[in-house]
């Protein structure tokens, strides 16, 4: 359902109206999107999971790709990585902002750091994030700041391909490495 119910988002959002017509789609009576047991909750919870799934196999195709070359393509996997999870967001963009409405509702906020979480957490683990101490911490939260930020920013882009939005993430992955060097100097 969750894939019929896709390419209806971008002109009805994460709203019922699109489960209905997924359904239909599929032949279902329109009463078939109570398969998404707290409706556009669940809706933007399935697209959330599925995403992950389809990241994290893009990120293992690109290492098995750079393996076999024997060389990065740009030596920078999490700005890759991150680029990756962007990437798929990009048909839904201009409908995100409700999505982000339906998670930051009192109810949904669990699962909504949950995904954020995993989000975060695959990247900086197929990076090679490895830290054994506070650092995790550190590294997961910034990594979560300078996702949503990007996130936020992607939603107001009218650029071509959202260029400015990844120009955007560039500069924040830019300003943490900044902060990362800063920090070994005065330590």
């Amino acid at each position: 359902l969750l894939e019929a119910t896709l390419p209806f988002v971008p002109q009805h959002g994460w709203t019922m109206e699109s489960m209905t017509r997924g359904a239909r789609e599929l032949g279902y009576p329109s009463v078939a999107h109570g398969i998404f047991e707290h409706g556009e909750a669940s809706l933007v919870d399935a697209f959330l999971t599925k995403c992950r799934t389809d990241h994290v196999a893009m990120i293992k195709e690109s290492m098995i790709k750079e393996a076999e070359k024997q060389t990065a393509t740009t030596g920078q996997p999490l700005q890759d990585y991150t680029t990756m999870r962007l990437e798929l967001l990009k048909p839904y963009a201009h409908r995100w902002p409700d999505a982000l409405a339906i998670m930051a509702h009192p109810a949904n906020v669990p699962m909504s750091l949950k995904h954020l979480g995993e989000l975060v957490d695959d990247i900086l683990y197929y990076a090679g994030d490895r830290s054994p101490d506070f650092n995790w911490y550190v590294n997961r939260a910034g990594l979560a700041t300078v996702y949503t930020s990007t996130e936020l920013f992607m939603t107001q882009d009218r650029s071509a391909d959202y260029t400015e939005t990844f120009r955007f993430l560039n500069r924040r992955l830019e300003q943490v490495a900044q902060l990362e060097t800063g920090k070994k100097e005065v330590s």
